[in-house]
């Protein structure tokens, strides 16, 4: 997940939309009362509900916090997060709406409430497109010092580059190849080896060291950078920071015991236990919820071509156990009778009219809930794959059946950050989100993912 305090200082920037965010939501409570009722009355009116207003604010910040609002890196001028904060304001308006329903004591009056909405959803706006002009300033801006100006090193000067709201900025690089020595990579110097780094954070106002160097390193450079940390200067791998930056794993740029590290300090509870028992309760409820609309979708790929309604077929597992996933059909009837295993390309001849929107719409997923429901596949998790590719990939690309060491999902982090995969290049992208999943698998994550599956769907994103 996104939503972090890193090892660099981002926590006063997330300190200061924080305290943003309530200044405004309390300032527009209080605004919203005078609005509608005059100055005293409006203050004795909010005397008087003191519960309800408080619940309010704490339902429209956590509201934000589940739709990454406080992703300190992201361009909040942006029409796309203009739009995330418009929609997260109008869940948060019906999350307080159903409250005020249970307890009818905590009701606030229709006029403030509606004004109060209104307000908060402006403010909030004009304050975040404020806020993305402040991380400009170079007050919020931390030289970068990496160390390794090899594959590894440019890599994570490219990520650090695309991320403009990071407050990074790469000064140079530090490398012992005298090849590499006084050039520049990128428009960014590498300024020496091992011994000038004491130099270059004097030079250079440094605050973070990366190291990127992926081979064993130099008695003299570990003790440089032991030196270093205790000068207080922020000492992080290039993995960490690539997987902050991105929310993925860089997988080649791991190895076994670093994997090793991440599967044994992984907490057990939630995903062993709490998550089974609360998505199987939530798939239940939505599948009920949804037979009216699965009636409609099985009588239209009926009406559209000729072929049974669903589609089944195996698919691997937790632990590589097979098990059948079924879906709405959303391609002719034998699709793969003449080609075989083969990826789904765009505008591929073999889906059909219906199956085409049911597939943007990702409706062709809902019978998959019989799968959650049955234990085989959670809510939240990577896609399940079938065993040919499986095969096929494993060959090809490291860590691939890490994928296995949980449930596979019906939604999951790669298909809400990343497209369907129609390549091995895609599969590679795909399997650094999934593997970041799974490292930081958790109920907060597993929400965030649900609440950007449903914008996805909203907006119908999908292929």
């Amino acid at each position: 997940m996104t939503i972090k305090i890193f090892n660099y200082p981002i926590a006063k920037r997330l300190i200061m939309l924080i305290i943003g965010d309530l200044f405004i939501v309390n300032g527009s409570i209080f605004l919203s009362a005078i609005i509608r009722l005059g100055l005293s009355d409006g203050w004795v009116y909010i005397r008087s509900n003191p519960v309800a207003f408080v619940l309010t604010g704490m339902v429209f910040i956590f509201t934000f916090f589940f739709a990454e609002l406080y992703d300190t890196r992201k361009d909040f001028k942006s029409i796309g997060n203009i739009m995330t904060i418009a929609l997260a304001s109008a869940s948060a308006f019906i999350i307080i709406t159903f409250l005020f329903y249970i307890n009818w004591s905590l009701r606030i009056g229709r006029g403030v409430f509606v004004i109060n909405g209104v307000l908060i959803t402006l403010f909030i706006i004009g304050w975040r497109i404020l806020y993305s002009h402040l991380l400009e300033q170079p007050i919020f801006r931390r030289n970068v010092l990496i160390v390794g100006a090899g594959w590894a090193g440019k890599t994570i000067l490219q990520e650090i580059n695309r991320s403009k709201k990071s407050g990074l900025r790469v000064a140079g690089f530090i490398d012992d190849d005298p090849s590499k020595q006084d050039k520049l990579i990128d428009g960014v110097p590498v300024f020496g080896g091992r011994y000038a780094i004491d130099a270059v954070l004097r030079q250079n106002d440094v605050g973070l060291i990366v190291n990127a160097i992926t081979h064993e390193k130099h008695a003299d450079l570990i003790k440089a950078l032991i030196n270093c940390s205790w000068n207080g200067i922020d000492i992080v791998d290039m993995p960490t920071i690539y997987e902050q930056l991105t929310g993925k794993i860089p997988f080649k740029h791991i190895n076994d015991m670093w994997m090793l590290h991440v599967v044994i300090s992984k907490p057990k509870l939630y995903g062993k236990l709490i998550k089974s028992i609360v998505e199987i309760f939530f798939a239940l409820t939505l599948f009920v919820l949804l037979m009216p609309a699965m009636l409609i979708i099985a009588l239209l790929i009926k009406i559209d071509s000729r072929g049974r309604v669903f589609y089944t077929q195996e698919r691997i597992g937790k632990d590589g156990k097979e098990f059948t996933i079924i879906k709405f059909r959303t391609m002719v009837e034998n699709a793969e009778s003449n080609t075989g295993a083969v990826y789904t390309a765009d505008n591929d001849p073999r889906i059909t009219k219906v199956g085409r929107f049911l597939r943007k719409w990702r409706l062709d997923e809902i019978p998959q809930l019989l799968n959650v429901i049955k234990g085989e596949m959670s809510l939240i998790g990577p896609r399940p794959e079938r065993y040919v590719f499986i095969q096929d990939f494993e060959g090809k690309i490291p860590f691939y059946t890490q994928r296995l060491a949980v449930r596979p999902g019906l939604t999951g982090w790669a298909q809400v950050k990343y497209p369907y995969a129609s390549s091995i290049e895609q599969t590679e992208e795909k399997l650094q989100y999934d593997l970041y999943y799974i490292k930081n698998m958790s109920f907060i994550l597993d929400v965030v993912v649900l609440l950007k599956t449903i914008t996805v769907v909203f907006f119908g994103s999908g292929k």
